[in-house]
């Protein structure tokens, strides 16, 4: 993370690289592990011009939410051990894909979102077989538990006015809506690493796309002026239900270069393709057959990481890192919603490795990273937004994020 994660591919100084190419397997004599934890802590801002219920009238609240996207602390641990001279395994267990973000529960939007959370665990055991002194590949299997929690306001005074049921207040008569899934799915990495002439190291690494099934439940809560509950019992709308969603995390192929020049100089670059292309909706299906499904259109693109960094050898026991990167978003303007108000950023990163004993190394490390403001168009008409109503507005974050790590190895 110090340097941006350039050459993350292409290195194997300890274990936590099994995370970026499965290849890492090799680069120990003996074994070692590695423990790490990232602090992602965000800052973010949203102004929204316009907000309307489904029925065309102003929804009201705040228009101005700020500290809607949540701080997190992402954890990573791996072991690698050489079996002989040619064979190595290891074991990484990360959290390659997660978003957490929370608005308030009167703001303007809520139609559209309160609160969003996805986070995934990947296991991924790997074999590494040395080809040729400095040349492995190596492949192994990902599993990957999925579990994600999607809450809204429901525009339950919408909907009975859209019923022609009297009294009925659009945007003034709020119920809510959770819906919670988990469940595993499964792939495969794959990866291989070159030390050639001059200094030079190749790596590349593949992870495949996962599929997930989710399952769990799907919740509301009724308004407190007895229209949703007379609507549940007319119709057994707004009743809670199991349900079922598809998820997809997407595959990613990274090239990795590291060079050393000079005595104490190594520059390193890396080229990162998340194919992001497969993410073309999120919809979740009731048990209840009356209930509508929740349909959130995505169809989200393929996108670019590049990033250069730098690492100066100041001593044999203290080693410093600079990088840069341009890391695009997958999310297009189209459909860019406020769960995930993505946008292109350009990180800028600094760190540091202290060899505290001859067998461990503990790694410090900060970045930020410099978003772009965004605007979302949210249309009333859009699929999916029939009941959420429209939202015109723009959002800015930036963050930064703080890692520690501890490396341990042994003969």
């Amino acid at each position: 993370m110090g340097e941006a994660y350039a050459g993350a591919a292409a290195t194997a100084s300890d274990a936590g690289f099994l995370s970026y190419n499965p290849a890492a397997a090799a680069g120990t004599q003996g074994g070692d592990f590695a423990l790490s934890a990232v602090s992602i802590m965000p800052g973010s801002s949203a102004n929204y011009t316009t907000a309307l219920t489904a029925a065309g009238t102003p929804t009201g609240g705040n228009a101005k939410p700020n500290d809607f996207i949540r701080n997190a602390i992402i954890p990573d641990i791996a072991i690698r051990q050489r079996l002989d001279d040619r064979w190595s395994v290891g074991l990484s267990v990360s959290v390659p894909w997660g978003l957490s973000t929370r608005y308030p529960d009167g703001w303007s939007g809520r139609y559209h979102a309160l609160g969003s959370k996805l986070a995934t665990i990947n296991i991924a055991p790997v074999v590494a077989y040395d080809l040729a002194p400095g040349f492995t590949i190596a492949g192994g299997l990902q599993a990957q538990y999925a579990k994600g929690t999607l809450s809204s306001a429901v525009d339950i005074g919408t909907l009975g006015a859209l019923s022609s049921i009297p009294g009925s207040v659009p945007g003034g008569m709020d119920g809510s809506s959770t819906i919670s899934a988990s469940g595993w799915g499964y792939g495969y990495v794959l990866g291989a690493r070159a030390e050639l002439d001059d200094g030079w190291t190749l790596g590349v690494s593949y992870r495949s796309i996962v599929h997930h099934t989710l399952s769990g439940t799907w919740s509301f809560s009724l308004d407190n002026f007895g229209l949703g509950a007379a609507i549940r019992s007319a119709t057994t709308l707004l009743s809670n239900t199991s349900a079922k969603a598809k998820l997809a995390t997407p595959a990613e192929l990274g090239l990795g270069l590291r060079k050393q020049f000079m005595e104490r100089w190594t520059l390193l670059a890396t080229a990162d393709w998340t194919d992001w292309s497969s993410f073309k909706n999120l919809t979740a299906v009731a048990g209840n057959p009356v209930q509508p499904n929740d349909v959130t259109i995505t169809n989200w693109k393929s996108s670019w990481m590049m990033s250069l960094g730098t690492e100066y050898a100041a001593s044999d026991d203290l080693t410093l890192r600079l990088g840069v990167a341009l890391d695009q978003t997958p999310v297009p303007s189209a459909t860019l919603a406020p769960r995930i108000p993505d946008a292109d950023r350009t990180w800028v990163a600094a760190g540091v490795t202290w060899r505290a004993t001859p067998d461990m190394d503990l790694k410090l490390s900060f970045g930020h990273l410099f978003n772009d403001t965004r605007t979302l168009d949210q249309s009333g008409t859009a699929p999916g937004n029939a009941l959420r109503g429209t939202l015109l507005g723009t959002t800015k974050s930036d963050v930064d994020v703080l890692g520690l790590a501890v490396a341990y190895r042994w003969q």
